[in-house]
């Protein structure tokens, strides 16, 4: 891949010091990331946004975001999420040396205080003589986070999701960046059973955001809307495309750590074909996710990484 072009010498500090930098991947975002951003600015010292290669048409809005303060990173080509995150981290590690990096989303927009509950829960844990792989809230959206136990008190979790996600600089010494050849998807999974191998447990803190799961759609079975307490059923789906990484990646990560996780790496599995087999019956769009689903399983069963190029 070619060298990045980076706006700006470095990210323009924030106020008051919480050696914290937020990196945001972004591709072809909307106006919203602006305030995103703006918002985000007052919880960190600093913000590296990297343009996954969108293209053009989007320089005035990346040049809002630095003039908002943020250091703009712009991919020549889009290289996947694994490859955006790496090089927002080698920016924001060459020119503030921090603490820890929080790695967001673009549709993510983090309420006040989260970095605060996250350094908190950090220290803690650090205080209870658990050294924090990760830190991740509690809550997203709503929904409870999965669980791994408790160590000394400290409460565990299990395949944080990446946006949201607080990385200690110890962290990244220890394992470096994320498997860019996943392109999209699981890249957050491996990098916690990774972390979890050198001994770098996921701690969970008592915060929560707002972020995007899925799109909802109408439940329908032979073309009829199916009722669900007096209103139509709706279901969660991923984009079409997306069911190719989802369960390639799903192979090829659970191949490296099945034999050290096989209880957890089974219960991924399990988990994405339950979604498959629901959204088949209720979702339209059936026969391009389950065609999109077979081609993903067999690169990965043949262990194919990088980006799919072929229809």
């Amino acid at each position: 891949m070619s060298e990045p072009h980076v706006t700006g010498e470095s990210p323009v500090p924030a106020t008051g010091a919480t050696g914290v930098t937020g990196v945001v991947t972004a591709f072809r975002p909307t106006a919203a990331l602006i305030g995103n951003i703006e918002s985000l600015r007052e919880q960190v010292d600093a913000v590296v946004v990297v343009d996954d290669g969108g293209g053009p048409g989007f320089e005035s809005i990346f040049a809002a975001l630095a003039a908002a303060g943020a250091e703009v990173v712009r991919l020549p080509e889009n290289a996947g999420i694994g490859a955006a995150l790496n090089a927002g981290i080698r920016t924001a590690r060459r020119h503030g040396n921090p603490d820890f990096i929080l790695t967001v989303d673009q549709d993510s927009l983090l309420p006040a205080g989260y970095v605060q509950a996250l350094r908190r829960a950090a220290a803690d844990a650090r205080a209870a003589g658990v050294e924090p792989g990760l830190i991740s809230p509690s809550r997203i959206h709503g929904n409870p986070v999965l669980r791994a136990g408790t160590r000394n008190g400290v409460a565990l979790g299990r395949e944080p999701i990446q946006s949201g996600l607080l990385i200690p600089a110890g962290t990244l010494d220890v394992l470096g960046g994320f498997w860019e050849e996943l392109f999209i998807d699981l890249v957050d999974t491996e990098y916690y059973y990774r972390a979890l191998a050198a001994g770098l447990p996921t701690v969970l803190a008592a915060a929560e955001f707002d972020h995007s799961l899925g799109t909802m759609v109408e439940a329908k079975v032979f073309g009829r809307p199916v009722p669900a307490g007096g209103r139509p059923l709706q279901v969660r789906t991923a984009a079409t495309w997306r069911y190719y990484y989802i369960f390639r990646n799903r192979l090829v990560t659970g191949r490296r750590y099945a034999v050290r996780y096989p209880a957890w790496v089974a219960g991924g599995m399990w988990g994405d074909l339950r979604h498959l087999l629901i959204v088949t019956l209720l979702a339209p769009g059936r026969t391009a996710r389950l065609g999109s689903a077979l081609r993903g399983t067999a690169d990965g069963l043949r262990g194919r990484t990088g980006r799919r190029h072929s229809a």
